[in-house]
């Protein structure tokens, strides 16, 4: 079924605000509700505030809910808040914790479907409420009526409403929700996962999406590790789950902290982008892979004939064999250190960042896009991952050890970042500097961007939606690191 006919006209045309991202609809949304809030607090007459008594109660609360609501989900919308939902509700989505970033996509969408269909759900009945009763109020004032409350504030409402109603049966046609009364019930929807499709908003935007077969591709492939199991596995034997209480007890003794909170002296160096935090038991269970490790990956750059031909030989190898856990885990930490070097040198020279200010500039960066950045180069590089024997016994699982990972980004920035950072880092006037900076090569690589779009042969132009077609090639032609940057610290982007 096509879009026209699905939504009765081209209903792509109504979703205009969307395609410049969530936040823009919403705050849209956001100014038309403060809007009227200001004209209920200045603009009324004492006849309009006797004619709208009968309501006005139901008005205001409907205004403020719709004020706190969408501050809550711009304020979740935000990178830092969205990669910590994600990374706190990916297990009940899969079973097995594969390091793939199409995974990731598909639960952050499906995330921000469930907040904007909850926001859709609360507020549709309180505005036809209020439609219907100043509809069919008495007022002195036709003007009042029809202009300043109905079609100036309350039917653009309804109208954005409407706009959403129809982004979100979008959105659950792409995750292939079943219930058909996802848009009155409260009740959680149970969406599908498919390894083909891309869960991105701007597949929202694809004028072909209603005639895409909707048939399911298997759910898993790969090989697999979930901490949780470990941690279950741990807590099922006895001996081991003393061993494991007895780990948590040395790190609480020795005084270790899941969290950084490296902030400045002001509110401007003290946000979420200064704080980072891990998962102590997915921690601990990461740390006991090293016990049954075979081999790791720990390497800045090899193709996939060597790596398998790698893998052959450690799992033969009678050195590999013999090395302790405690020789694995130094080897990987030794490999971490240098690879956090590895990510510094690189960010730095894309953003032609001088060798003076790297470190007032990795303190602004943050350990939480330090860490996303490092996570990105291990898996576009195929390093980091350790290979260990499953909790059967007979599998071999492979995985990069995320939470592992944090805590020594954690190490990094204590050790060599904060040393070394000085009183600059609440110089604003140099975070300023930075920025523009940024911003200069933002400008630059986005030319560049566009110079690739350019060059594409009009056959693939013309197939799909130009936003669409940058989308998919965005990490390509901007670079993903780049894009993490660029998020961090340029306002107004593209992408």
């Amino acid at each position: 079924m096509s879009a026209e006919n699905q939504g009765g006209g081209n209903e792509l045309d109504l979703l205009t605000d969307f395609k410049k991202g969530y936040v823009y609809f919403l705050t849209g949304f956001q100014n038309l509700v403060g809007s009227f809030l200001q004209f209920l607090s200045t603009g009324l007459t004492e006849a309009n505030k006797r004619e709208i008594l009968s309501f006005r109660k139901n008005l205001d609360q409907e205004l403020d809910k719709s004020q706190k609501k969408i501050k809550e989900i711009i304020f979740n919308l935000d990178e830092k808040h969205m990669y910590a939902q994600v990374r706190k509700e990916y297990s009940r989505y899969f079973s097995r914790n594969l390091d793939e970033a199409s995974r990731d996509d598909y639960v952050q969408f499906h995330l921000v479907f469930e907040m904007l269909r909850y926001f859709y759900i609360e507020s549709k009945e309180g505005w036809i409420f209020l439609r219907d009763a100043v509809s069919n109020a008495k007022f002195s004032d036709p003007d009042f009526q029809t202009n300043a409350l109905l079609n100036y504030r309350i039917l653009p409402a309804l109208e954005r409403l409407n706009q959403l109603e129809i982004f979100l049966k979008r959105m659950s046609y792409i995750l292939q929700i079943d219930n058909p009364n996802y848009l009155t019930e409260y009740k959680p929807t149970k969406p599908k996962f498919r390894d083909r499709v891309i869960y991105r908003l701007s597949t929202v935007f694809d004028e072909n999406l209603y005639d895409k077969p909707a048939s399911l591709d298997p759910e898993d492939s790969g090989i697999v590790y979930k901490a949780d199991e470990v941690i279950q596995k741990e807590n099922e034997e006895s001996d081991k789950k003393k061993e494991w209480a007895n780990q948590k007890a040395k790190l609480k003794e020795e005084g270790a902290t899941t969290y950084i909170q490296a902030y400045g002296k002001y509110t401007w160096n003290s946000d979420q982008h200064y704080f980072f935090r891990y998962e102590q038991d997915k921690y601990l269970a990461e740390k006991a892979l090293f016990k049954t490790a075979i081999s790791m990956d720990l390497h800045l750059g090899a193709d996939e004939q060597v790596l398998r031909a790698e893998l052959i030989r450690s799992l033969t190898s009678t050195e590999k064999k013999n090395k302790s856990p405690e020789d694995f885990e130094v080897e990987y930490q030794n490999f971490l250190k240098q690879f956090f070097q590895f990510c510094e040198n690189v960010v730095l020279m894309n953003m032609m960042i001088p060798n003076q200010v790297k470190y007032v500039f990795l303190f602004h960066l943050g350990p939480s896009h330090f860490y996303m950045i490092a996570k990105k180069f291990l898996m576009e590089v195929n390093t980091g991952y350790i290979h260990a024997r499953g909790t059967d016994g007979k599998k071999v699982i492979r995985v990069i050890p995320g939470e592992y990972v944090k805590k020594h980004v954690i190490d990094y920035w204590n050790e060599i970042i904060l040393p070394n950072v000085g009183e600059e880092k609440n110089n604003l006037a140099l975070l300023k500097k930075l920025t523009e900076m940024i911003e200069e090569k933002y400008k630059e690589i986005s030319k560049l961007t566009i110079q690739k779009y350019d060059e594409l042969d009009e056959e693939i132009k013309n197939s799909k939606p130009r936003d669409l077609i940058f989308r998919e090639h965005m990490n390509e032609w901007m670079g993903a690191a780049n894009i993490i940057i660029f998020k961090r610290f340029v306002k107004n982007k593209s992408f």
